[in-house]
């Protein structure tokens, strides 16, 4: 048992040494993470506020703006709807090229549009930074910037982080309990104690959360294993039919599913897009009264055919859960315990200390390894 515990341990130790550098950064982005649309309205509060006029131009009209813009681009979401008078409207807007270098083959834009009057208040690429720090850190955090390739060194990341959880709880074992009711006191008569006793405590008290952080990325970030991902995405031609009005489409939500909160809206450039082979469906997505606020809040939805706006399908995600075994219905929900919202700002506020946790076990698992550096290995105490 002592030689497992040893090697378990050295495992456990590499492991921290190559993850700290992800640890730290994955950790510190996604707390910064948890209050993304706030931030960046706070940190761009000059550009993105707006003075009040009379009326709002049509989500149409706006629409034609963005169509206009981005003429390579495969849809738009918008992904804010105006909260008061003094708000813009912003759309992400999805290009697919595959003449591009892999690293933007699909590329994500940013258009903020004034809504009284069609003018274009911000706009650039996620991955620059100049664009929006937040949009930049999101995409960073999710691909580093680089898309398949980033995709790819984030989800083996992700792995190894998993891996690193898993051999900390066989280490641990024996303290697991202990540190959860506070019966293994931190003793502060050096350094090495002290910070070992740290250690376990937060690695025992955040490991849960971690662990649903960590699998909940890692499934976000699967289909980097997935071969069409590397795959050169085609060029579709835009649709030139004519569209129905998308401001109807949105008043129809609310006779469908009144109160309905629209979270996104998609709305499709082309006739065939890369995850749907039919590209002519528009999609409202958001949160129906009544869902609890564990279910992400964009997993009911309802779609239009664009080119008529008739309504060509439901999702209520209440009824649906109804319907999925317990392993489903965990895969469901396990997105909001990624980005801290199961528990509304309560869960969010414990987000930004517990994303903060992996850059503390790091740096702390690596000051217990240079202090064991260059002991011998009987010497091995957990």
């Amino acid at each position: 048992m002592a030689t497992l515990n040893q090697k378990t341990f050295k495992l456990h130790s590499w492991l921290g040494l190559f993850n700290g550098a992800w640890m730290v950064i994955l950790g510190i982005s996604g707390a910064l993470l948890v209050y993304y649309h706030e931030i960046d309205r706070f940190i761009n509060k000059s550009t993105l506020t707006v003075t009040p006029q009379q009326q709002r131009l049509p989500v149409d009209s706006l629409y034609k703006i963005v169509w206009a813009k981005c003429p390579l681009a495969s849809g738009t979401n918008i992904v804010h709807f105006p909260q008061n008078e003094t708000d813009c409207y912003s759309f992400r807007v999805y290009i697919s090229d595959g003449s591009k270098p892999i690293t933007h083959w699909w590329d994500t834009y940013n258009i903020d549009i004034n809504p009284y009057n069609g003018a274009v208040l911000r706009e650039g690429y996620y991955r620059n930074i100049s664009s929006s720090f937040m949009h930049w850190l999101l995409n960073f955090h999710w691909s580093l910037n680089a898309g398949p390739v980033g995709l790819l060194i984030v989800a083996i990341a992700g792995l190894l982080l998993f891996a690193n959880i898993i051999t900390g709880i066989i280490i641990y074992r024996k303290y697991f309990f202990k540190a959860l009711l506070f019966k293994a006191p931190v003793k502060w008569s050096n350094w090495r104690t002290g910070t070992s006793g740290l250690h376990r405590y937060i690695g025992v008290w955040s490991l849960v959360f971690n662990i649903l952080i960590f699998y909940s990325g890692l499934q976000m970030n699967w289909n980097a294993f997935d071969k069409s991902t590397w795959v050169p995405p085609e060029t579709y031609p835009r649709n030139d039919m004519r569209f129905a009005s998308i401001d109807k489409m949105i008043n129809d939500v609310q006779h469908i599913y009144p109160g309905f909160d629209i979270k996104y809206f998609y709305i499709p450039f082309t006739k065939k897009m890369r995850y749907n082979e039919n590209g002519e469906t528009a999609q409202a997505m958001g949160n129906i009264p009544g869902t609890p606020s564990i279910i992400p809040q964009s997993s009911s939805s309802i779609s239009f055919d664009v080119t008529t706006g008739a309504i060509t399908g439901k999702q209520n995600v209440n009824e649906d859960l109804k319907k999925m075994n317990l392993w489903q219905q965990f895969n469901a929900v396990v997105y909001s315990f990624h980005v801290g919202s199961f528990a509304g700002n309560f869960s969010r506020i414990l987000y930004i200390f517990i994303g903060f946790t992996p850059a503390f076990l790091s740096i702390s698992g690596f000051m217990l390894w240079w202090r064991r550096k260059g002991k011998r290995k009987n010497n091995y105490t957990p």
